[in-house]
């Protein structure tokens, strides 16, 4: 009897085992194995608080299908053992509808699969310039390592001591040299990977002992192959040698484990350089996040800004652009609100009334709380003034607008992320207005924003 569940801590076996098994099937879905699955799940960017999301289908207590995410919401992997192929769309369609981020959803499909490309071509995904490679080394025989004068192979307990290695890959992947940085961003392991061998974790050290690179292999008896992750080169040691040094120190370990080829997710030239050619080549298909306002179906680009009361979104519709405003109801400390999406109604009434630049609402659906209106395509000030670029030219159009506002009674938001520079006129984004207090007039209030970089 199939049976559908969520993710929980105790399925993690379950699903390592299925991606073998799933592997032992058909190389189509190599990109995602058992050793990836554990990779991702103690990775520091993973956001453990979405594991739950993920799907599982099992039939009685066999796992025959499952829809993962990678580290976050808007990549997933999606796949089904042979027998069970039928429940591929429903596996897709969850996927779809519960690991999609703001901007839609991506998976990366074997270019030799037609069944799930069909399908998800089915779904409205579409095929994208998006790309991912496996590449894999054979081996028959053991690799031969040659290392600069002062450099030695060391392996390295990761789960003893995993601050220690993700500070070495967080600097060897260029997140830059700043530990307060890394820090504020590391996050303690939820569990120590099971099938973590400190065998195969290399390290690199040079003459001072520092650990300058690393490469590490996953393997399983039950399979032929080792899985590399990671691999990374402090940036002032690259050009010596040393990432093909750790690489093959790892997998030759593999290979006194019993693995016969080593295989990376990944078609970097390094790779190719060091022997390893391309096995598997995967497109991305991406479907986008969609609203349907009137009947009119939205579909989500990017988001392009947070407010108090909304998340606005660049949307298409018949290939034109627009912005599609989903009002929220998040608490903020310092505001108190009324009804929000009346408001958005109202508000831009008031703003139309007082002659203040803003663009066109097109529609408004009360009962799902969107607002749909004309995208100002531009430098948004904020950005200028950031970047330290004059916007001396713009401050007489910005005292216009507080004074038709005032004219009003209204103070509008003249916090710069709110207005934009197109054509040489300044718009103002947002369509919240209030009644003029002194103390939040640009004068009092928002000048104070602006000033960078101008002569006021």
């Amino acid at each position: 009897m199939i049976r559908f569940v969520h993710y929980q801590h105790e399925h993690y076996q379950q699903v390592c085992d299925f991606l073998i098994e799933l592997n032992e099937e058909s190389r189509c879905h190599a990109n995602w194995n058992w050793a990836r699955f554990e990779w991702m799940y103690e990775h520091p960017f993973t956001k453990k608080e979405l594991l739950g999301s993920m799907g599982l289908w099992f039939d009685d207590d066999h796992l025959i299908g499952a829809a993962l995410i990678d580290m976050f919401f808007g990549e997933a992997f999606v796949g089904a053992l042979n027998d069970f192929s039928y429940l591929y769309p429903e596996i897709l369609e969850y996927a779809f509808a519960n690991l999609k981020n703001d901007q839609g959803l991506g998976v990366a499909i074997h270019d030799q699969c037609r069944r799930e490309i069909n399908e998800a071509l089915r779904q409205g995904f579409h095929k994208a310039d998006a790309e991912e490679s496996d590449c894999e080394i054979g081996l028959e025989q053991e690799l031969p390592i040659s290392l600069p004068e002062g450099f030695s192979v060391d392996e390295f307990d990761a789960q003893e001591h995993p601050k220690e290695m993700e500070w070495l890959v967080w600097r060897g992947f260029d997140n830059g040299d700043d530990k307060e940085d890394f820090l504020k961003q590391y996050k303690k392991p939820l569990q120590k990977r099971p099938h973590f061998d400190k065998y195969l974790c290399i390290i690199i050290r040079n003459a001072e002992g520092e650990a300058v690179a690393t490469a590490s292999t996953w393997y399983d008896k039950r399979v032929d192959y080792a899985y590399i992750e990671p691999v990374c080169v402090l940036p002032e040691y690259r050009k010596e040698g040393l990432g093909k040094a750790a690489v093959y120190a790892a997998i030759n370990r593999a290979r006194d484990k019993g693995a016969k080829r080593a295989t990376v997710n990944s078609g970097q030239e390094f790779y190719k350089r060091i022997g390893f050619r391309l096995a598997n080549h995967y497109s991305f298909y991406w479907k986008k996040e969609e609203r349907v306002v009137h009947g009119v179906t939205y579909q989500i680009e990017r988001l392009l800004g947070k407010g108090k009361g909304g998340y606005s979104y660049l949307a298409k519709v018949a290939g034109q652009e627009c912005v599609l405003k989903q009002i929220h109801h998040e608490p903020c400390d310092y505001y108190q609100f009324g009804n929000k999406i009346e408001a958005e109604r109202n508000d831009y009434q008031r703003l139309l009334d007082a002659g203040i630049r803003i663009p066109k609402m097109q529609d408004i659906d009360l009962e799902q709380e969107i607002v749909i209106k004309e995208y100002i395509q531009g430098d948004v000030a904020f950005d200028l003034i950031q970047e330290g670029k004059p916007i001396d030219d713009y401050l007489p159009q910005l005292r216009e607008m507080a004074s038709l506002a005032k004219d009003k009674g209204l103070n509008i938001d003249y916090y710069p992320t709110n207005f934009v520079i197109r054509d040489g006129l300044l718009y103002y984004v947002d369509y919240e207005c209030n009644q003029y207090m002194d103390e939040w007039s640009l004068d009092q209030w928002g000048i104070k924003h602006w000033v960078k970089g101008t002569n006021q």
